[in-house]
């Protein structure tokens, strides 16, 4: 992602007057492109910044704070070309340093106010600026396409430009907080490689990771009355900065929630808690997001009062990326934050087992049933069971096949938004020798070098290619589509079946080889149909027999397949003089 800075600081010898407020003073700009340093100087000359990428607003406080946090409030209006201002909340970065972050959607001149709560704060105060926002630049779907947000229907998430986006994410909760520069540069590139979209991590420490980051630093101390450790999240805005320029979504959870001391969450009153919440999303607000409020807690009952009063202070002022919640295990939100307005993406957890009341609950569990209440909003899994941990019931590594049939189920039981995915080694940062702190009855999980690599996560690529070759964002979940159901008798050969509701499109999962009965009534026309193979990707034609009112398809082979029947698309007329 390419960063734009903008140095705004006294100076006595170059002058770029930027209309500052009620004062006449002399001031520069200093534009950093791409490691680049350019000093703007004519008057009318305006900074060149593409659009989707970040501006960065460096100040220099004329006064110093014992602690800055607490005593002085940074933020920035943006107005665009058209429309309404925009407003962000600036942070501080140390000493007497503080910072604006944002990120231009809109082609054309931009113009920006900055302003203090400390109005005798000339460095900080009063301040005004313009640039003027260019197509955008970059060669990843992020920088070609903008920034992810809910799209229309509220179903599915689309880029800026409004291009569907499919979230398929990895789960390396510990990836940020413990990894070296290097290794989370090779781990990036080989999820990159295997077809992932996003990174969902933990950005305070936990229960993983109660000691704070590899060099023991910890992002604030106190609890009635914090004060923040800078230096602790400039780490962190590199490793998000790397996930960006890797072509992926940023996805930090602000708060591990369940109990326990280890989870400093439950040790903040709320409102240290909403301050330390916008402090990070104004570091990272400016970057490819998606903001996950709070992980693994209980969020419905007697707890659901604090978490909407916390959603509210740290995104309900403003329009933001993405905001799910992710809950325990089995646990559904929608009763208890339906009315919500931050929350614009509902999270779930089918957990780390295999069994039947498992698979019962992907398959017959609220999310399969409340998919299509009011407001809608695109429902993902965000915890389904990880590849190589140990399942609740039997205490044996989930397979690669067991983890297959919990994404594809998850997909087509909701309407179809995305997926993650998880294994044990990489979400907690693993060397091989060594549990995961708060997770003793885990086992010792591989080095995370072996695991980004195992089975499963090599086979996601055949899954992403496969969803993002259709429409996939057209399509709900639809029993209708299946004569019989073989899950009826059997929990675990359960076939998931989605359809699209203007006949285009149909897929279905079987986790086993069988002979699918389709409703000739559900079939597109005319009629396109393959199987795919989720272990390999291979394409296979569909040899198929016509019984009745039944398309009868039997699997190719044994194993797991996905059955797409499209409708053949309109052959273009032929141009030319007549």
């Amino acid at each position: 992602m390419f960063l734009h800075r903008f140095l705004i600081a006294r100076f006595m010898f170059f002058s770029f007057r930027q209309k500052l407020m009620h004062r006449a003073a002399v001031w520069f700009v200093l534009l950093y492109f791409v490691g680049s340093a350019v000093l703007a100087l004519p008057r009318e000359d305006l900074t060149l910044i593409p659009k989707w990428s970040r501006f960065e607003g460096q100040l220099v406080s004329l006064k110093s704070y014992d602690n800055p946090v607490q005593e002085v409030q940074l933020k920035a209006e943006f107005t665009p070309p058209l429309g309404a201002p925009v407003g962000v909340d600036g942070f501080w970065d140390g000493g007497d340093d503080w910072k604006i972050r944002f990120m231009p959607n809109m082609v054309g001149k931009w113009t920006f106010k900055i302003t203090c709560s400390d109005e005798e704060n000339r460095g900080l105060h009063n301040l005004e600026g313009a640039f003027l926002c260019t197509a955008p630049t970059g060669d990843t779907a992020l920088t070609s396409n903008g920034p992810i947000r809910v799209a229309r229907s509220r179903t599915h998430f689309m880029h800026d430009n409004e291009t569907p986006f499919f979230w398929m994410a990895d789960t390396a909760w510990n990836g940020p907080l413990k990894s070296n520069e290097l290794d989370w540069k090779d781990y990036l590139a080989v999820r990159s490689s295997q077809g992932f979209t996003a990174v969902q991590w933990v950005a305070t420490p936990w229960r993983g990771a109660p000691n704070g980051d590899a060099n023991g630093e910890k992002p604030f101390s106190g609890s009635e009355r914090i004060s923040i450790n800078p230096g602790y999240f400039k780490r962190l805005d590199q490793r998000v900065e790397m996930i960006n320029r890797a072509g992926l979504v940023s996805v930090p959870i602000l708060f591990w929630a369940i109990d326990g001391e280890a989870n400093p969450i439950h040790s903040l009153p709320d409102d240290q808690a909403i301050l330390l919440g916008r402090y990070m999303v104004a570091r990272w607000g400016g970057s490819y997001v998606a903001w996950i409020l709070a992980g693994d807690g209980d969020y419905t009952g007697d707890y659901a009062a604090r978490w909407r009063k916390l959603g509210q202070g740290i995104f309900g002022d403003r329009p933001q990326a993405p905001v799910f919640m992710h809950p325990k295990v089995k646990s559904w939100v929608l009763d208890s934050l339906r009315d919500e307005k931050w929350l614009t993406a509902m999270g779930y957890q089918s957990g780390h087992d295999t069994d039947d009341a498992t698979n019962n609950w992907i398959h017959h569990g609220p999310p399969s049933r409340d998919w299509n209440k009011l407001p809608h909003r695109p429902i993902v899994n965000l915890e389904p069971a990880y590849e190589w941990q140990p399942s609740y019931s039997k205490k044996m590594p989930i397979s690669s096949n067991q983890v297959r049939r919990a994404l594809y189920w998850s997909l087509l039981n909701t309407p179809t938004a995305g997926v993650s995915y998880g294994v044990a080694g990489v979400w907690g940062w693993n060397g091989g020798d060594l549990p995961t702190p708060g997770h003793p009855n885990a086992g010792t999980p591989p080095d995370w070098r072996e695991a980004v690599t195992f089975e499963g996560g090599e086979q996601i690529v055949h899954l992403t290619d496969a969803f993002q070759s259709i429409d996939f964002h057209k399509l709900r979940p639809d029993s209708a589509v299946l004569i019989e159901q073989p899950g009826d008798d059997e929990l675990a050969k359960y076939v998931a079946a989605s359809s699209a509701a203007d006949g285009s499109l149909v897929v279905v999962y079987t986790p086993t080889e069988v002979r699918l009965k389709i409703n000739v009534a559900k079939l597109p026309a005319p009629l396109l149909a393959n199987w795919i193979n989720p272990r390999t990707g291979e394409k296979q034609d569909v040899l198929a027999v016509l019984r009745g009112s039944a398309l009868e398809c039997p699997a190719p082979d044994a194993g797991d397949w996905l059955l797409v029947l499209r409708a053949k698309k309109p052959e273009p007329e032929p141009t030319g003089r007549r």
